[in-house]
């Protein structure tokens, strides 16, 4: 069969396969990055093979190695792409950018097999440029997932940005809110107060019951919307990070679930890129906010210490079922059904970053620890 008329059948299989009236671009680059695959080993192979075709071995003897070193290479070849971040790509691509690249490759390499097959006198020279090419792919691919990687980076960090400027003035408006809210509380308790006491002295029983009533009603009310709990957040000086932490405290109450919050120092300057620490946080919060809002009882734990030029930071949440430690940071885990489980990679991603930024994570107790501890004064590697 001419290899030509498999770039069309590639297109058959595809939608054969994919759901009706969808795009799957997962399935597109799958089914092309295994005939790429299987062309490479023939490739490679063959090139291997002429070395020893001089041999005086029948071929019979040669058509053996040859299938033993295609199934060798094609396993070898599987075996990169699953350590190589292109598998990322391919399980997380969007667009069809990616499946162009590679229809291209493909439909240059079997071209030139065609041609090398049927002018013979030229196979050396078609040989190298063939080599060429498919070095030059190679250097393509390349650039394109770093190019993606970068702008990717460079969308979510300005994304980010904005949503912390925003946080930022939500913070101090919501820190003036509290301290009104304060003074009103105040006022609104001494008035409550002498309305009992006018109650009282009248012997007003429907009086008196009205206005306890309303005294339990607006003690609820402000129990709901303050933040007293949490009044440690006065230690946190650098606004990012206390917007992050006011936005999370308030999403673990909305969810009704017990937290328990505590630094006691200050914290201002962190040696580490504050938008990386930001996403650490968030994604660490985030987990133990999944956990636990669909728990009977769940109980989350932060922990701020600033002590002996370092900054630790304790994030611990009750868990229901054991979580294995050894696979939380590999691609595609998680505990939750239909869910990539990008969260912990992304944070062992910022984590290779520096030297000065540890975190570590356990299990004891049916409570789940992260630990993330930052030594001032660190070098990025």
């Amino acid at each position: 069969m001419n290899p030509i008329i498999l770039v069309p059948f590639i297109f058959i299989m595809y939608l054969l396969l994919k759901e009706k009236g969808q795009k799957d671009y997962f399935l597109l680059n799958t089914i092309i990055t295994s005939f790429l695959i299987n062309i490479l080993s023939d490739i490679i192979s063959s090139s291997i093979i002429s070395i020893f075709y001089k041999s005086n071995k029948g071929d019979a003897f040669i058509v053996i190695i040859e299938l033993i070193s295609v199934f060798i290479i094609t396993l070898l070849l599987n075996l990169v792409l699953i350590k190589s971040p292109i598998l990322r790509i391919i399980k997380s691509a969007k667009t069809p950018t990616f499946s162009i690249i590679e229809i291209y490759f493909y439909t240059v390499t079997i071209s030139f097999i065609y041609f090398i097959q049927k002018f013979k006198a030229y196979t050396t020279l078609i040989s190298g440029i063939l080599l060429f090419l498919i070095i030059q792919a190679i250097i393509v691919i390349y650039f394109y997932l770093y190019t993606t990687k970068h702008q990717q980076a460079k969308f979510e960090k300005k994304l980010m940005l904005e949503q912390l400027d925003n946080l930022s003035q939500y913070t101090k408006q919501l820190d003036k809110d509290q301290k009104e809210m304060h003074k009103f509380k105040h006022d609104f308790k001494n008035i409550l107060s002498s309305l009992n006491t006018i109650a009282l002295s009248n012997d007003n029983p429907n009086l008196k019951k009205s206005l306890t009533e309303l005294e339990g009603y607006s003690s609820q009310y402000f129990s709901n919307i303050s933040m007293d709990d949490f009044k440690d957040l006065e230690y946190i000086s650098n606004i990012y990070i206390k917007s992050l932490l006011i936005s999370k405290l308030k999403t673990i109450k909305a969810n009704g679930i017990t937290c328990y919050f505590e630094c006691k120092n200050d914290i201002s300057h962190i040696d580490l890129n504050i938008f990386d620490l930001i996403r650490i946080l968030g994604v660490s919060i985030d987990n133990a906010i999944e956990e636990t809002a669909h728990q009977a009882n769940g109980k989350i734990q932060i922990i701020l210490i600033n002590k002996n030029n370092q900054i630790d930071i304790i994030i611990k949440n009750t868990i229901t079922k054991s979580i294995p430690i050894n696979q939380i940071q590999q691609y595609g885990f998680s505990t939750k059904k239909k869910h990539e489980g990008l969260g912990m990679v992304n944070i062992q991603d910022i984590k290779q970053k520096y030297r000065n930024l540890l975190i570590h994570y356990n299990v004891l107790d049916k409570w789940f620890y992260t630990q993330i501890s930052i030594i001032n004064k660190g070098v990025i590697k």
